[in-house]
């Protein structure tokens, strides 16, 4: 019985050892686990004004192209004479075009609010040409956090593949 007593005992310390080891490897693996894991920077939200534009005769008016998908990148500032890039979108794929941009000057920008900014047209010249172009581009505000379906449909709207 002695035997047995003294058997239950040790393995009772071995056990207790072996728990203490296991909690201590738990905790540094925990406290290890706890570092990793770094906050995730917030992506940048899509935003852009998207539309249409057809290219101007600098010199008579007339109309030079068919209509053009354009797009920006971000929110521009719809000043008088403050430059914006305009960027093609591909009918085909809906997605940025690999043609260069251009970028313009707005005449005239009349912009629209419904509550809040939503469409601005405009005459425009255009950098490093005598053509004009007319534009109409509506606003695609960013999505709210928390709804991607939003930030996925902006992704489309503004010309980018899907992530």
């Amino acid at each position: 019985m002695k035997h047995l007593y003294s058997l239950r005992r040790r393995v009772s310390s071995a056990a207790r050892i072996a728990l203490a080891v296991a909690a201590g490897s738990l905790a540094a693996h925990s406290l290890v686990g706890a570092q990793e894991p770094k906050a995730e920077e917030p992506k940048a939200l899509t935003e852009c004004w998207r539309g249409w534009g057809y290219l101007l005769d600098g010199v008579h008016g007339g109309y030079k192209s068919q209509e053009m998908l354009l797009v920006t990148i971000g929110s521009p500032v719809w000043e008088i004479g403050r430059p914006v890039e305009l960027f093609l979108l591909d009918r085909a794929t809906g997605l940025l075009s690999e043609m260069p941009s251009i970028t313009i000057a707005p005449e005239n920008p009349r912009i629209y609010y419904r509550g809040r900014l939503n469409y601005v047209d405009s005459t425009a010249t255009i950098d490093g040409t005598k053509d004009r172009i007319v534009i109409g581009l509506s606003h695609i505000e960013p999505a709210k956090p928390g709804v991607p379906a939003k930030e996925r449909y902006n992704r489309w709207a503004c010309g980018f593949p899907e992530e």
